[in-house]
């Protein structure tokens, strides 16, 4: 077993193995640097730590995207690995009796983890995924950009004698991005029409009211169709809509959620659980149970962000369409909110 922790130029691997007695031993931690030379020195140092003939596995950390291109290394040479969210990591961290963090610990630690427990082997998101993620977040940055921007002209245009000078330049650029958003929303749908199944997958996404097509982009190129979340909760998790509560003695905070996870998909589902608030009759009905025992209604439009994530996976998972009469899953009527 082999552990990585992954920087932006290096990372640190970590070899150990495990007896019949389930003793752990580890070998002395390795930097490498995080060029293909350097996936290429790290086969030939794993191969030299083996000292029975048995399968290689590594446990990598899915840290930004640093650990991408070795991840896509050791797939194309047919290595397993396990590619896992920060907070599993973190959770497992947690459990243990380590209390300080280097990357020489970090990566020793990840080895412990893929040795004490059965981890999911990677699959490496399709090429289509890949396009399609790419294809969202500039979307999503151009976007950001043209709001910036028109309410700044907006801001300038009623300020004291405006020069049209500026106006004009602002005009431009604004007129430029709303050019590029025509081009990637060409791309996108080029894409769809290349690869129907994501197409079909995409629109039983869609077919949840209050969701709509980027939406539902947005969804499946930040979790790379949910390829690393094994349950609810760790999507949840990911997407920073877990809650959490800080309690200690007679003190208690209000429960609210981490806001940990992956702000773009955050930021994509708030709209559509507004909206959904208007034309779904079952979230309207659940956001109405929660406003009940809630004196804000902030908190239930997060439940229903969070359900709608959820529903998403489900629908994803299942490869079918929403019913809105089928009896929900446990996952999705349990109605648990924050209260801030």
């Amino acid at each position: 077993m082999v552990g990585i922790d992954i920087a932006k130029d290096t990372f640190v691997a970590c070899f150990g193995r495990i007896d019949t007695s389930q003793h752990l031993a580890f070998g002395k931690e390795t930097t490498f640097a995080n060029t293909p030379a350097g996936f290429a020195a790290l086969l030939v140092w794993a191969a030299k730590q083996q000292v029975v003939a048995a399968p290689q596995w590594f446990v990598v950390e899915a840290t930004g995207v640093y650990y991408e291109e070795l991840a896509y290394f050791l797939a194309d040479n047919t290595f397993a690995l396990s590619v896992l969210l920060p907070n599993k990591v973190k959770h497992f961290a947690q459990s243990t009796e380590q209390k300080s963090k280097t990357d020489q610990l970090d990566a020793r630690l990840l080895c412990r983890l893929g040795l004490e427990r059965a981890l999911p082997a990677w699959q490496p998101p399709t090429p289509a995924l890949r396009q399609l993620r790419a294809l969202s977040r500039e979307r999503q940055s151009l976007t950001q950009q043209a709001a910036r921007l028109k309410t700044q002209r907006h801001a300038y245009q009623h300020s004291y004698q405006p020069d049209t000078r500026t106006l004009d330049r602002l005009a431009v650029r604004i007129q430029l991005l709303d050019q590029q958003l025509k081009a990637v929303d060409q791309d996108l749908a080029a894409l769809l029409e290349t690869e129907p199944e994501l197409a079909r997958k995409l629109a039983h996404l869609t077919s949840v009211p209050g969701i709509g097509r980027t939406t539902a982009i947005v969804v499946v190129a930040e979790t790379s169709g949910f390829g690393l979340m094994e349950n609810e909760r760790q999507l949840a998790s990911y997407a920073g809509l877990d809650v959490v509560q800080r309690q200690s003695g007679l003190s208690a905070g209000a429960t609210r959620i981490s806001r940990r996870g992956n702000v773009r998909l955050r930021t994509a589902l708030y709209l559509p659980a507004v909206s959904s608030l208007r034309f779904n009759p079952q979230q309207i009905a659940f956001y109405a149970r929660l406003r009940a025992r809630q004196s804000s209604g902030k908190p239930g439009v997060i439940a229903v962000m969070r359900k709608l994530l959820l529903l998403c996976y489900c629908l994803w998972k299942n490869d079918c369409a929403y019913d809105p009469h089928y009896h929900p899953a446990r996952c999705l009527e349990k109605e648990v909110a924050p209260t801030s």
